[in-house]
């Protein structure tokens, strides 16, 4: 028999949990649409999400969230085909190349574009406080797209279920 890698167990939590909060964005005109969308979905929303967020009420830190998830291609080494281009952006609005080296599979690889000033590779910011109005405009003309995160992590998955009918969800790890 081979062996193809060993872990280290801590204990069997480790195993059989995915701990993660959830986003899911909707689009709608006002917030009160969006609400009776979300009570006809199922009144029970309000025990595991905030109230949604309108675009425009996004902090710098919820859209970087935001963008670092909508813009992942999920998978590694990616070809430049599975980057996400989000509506109102060009690929090289959105990526940079990481490295000059091309991965394994012969592709170069790609990340979400630093906006911010820092020289630190660890320092990123698509979204910066000089350009979060810019970015929310390009995102969203009509300001219609509002954010709705979970409390806390593992909300419940029948909810989630349910609200993936009427928003992309996503799962922030």
């Amino acid at each position: 028999m081979k062996t193809l890698f060993i872990m280290s167990i801590e204990n069997t939590i480790d195993l059989i949990t995915n701990s993660s909060s959830e986003l899911f964005v909707l689009k709608g005109g006002t917030k009160d649409v969006i609400m009776q969308m979300l009570d006809n979905i199922s009144p029970v929303w309000k025990s595991e999400y905030e109230e949604p967020k309108n675009i425009l009420e996004l902090s710098v830190d919820d859209l970087n969230v935001y963008f670092s998830y909508a813009c992942s291609a999920h998978c590694w080494p990616a070809r430049k085909s599975n980057y996400p281009v989000l509506e109102g952006f060009t690929f090289d609005e959105l990526y940079e190349k990481d490295k000059s080296d091309k991965a394994w599979n012969g592709e170069i690889q790609y990340q979400l574009r630093n906006n911010k000033k820092s020289k630190a590779k660890w320092d990123r910011d698509f979204v910066t406080e000089n350009n979060r109005i810019e970015i929310i405009n390009k995102l969203s003309p009509n300001h219609n797209m509002w954010f709705l995160f979970s409390f806390d992590e593992n909300p419940n998955w029948d909810l989630q279920e349910q609200l993936m009918e009427i928003a992309d969800r996503y799962h922030l790890g």
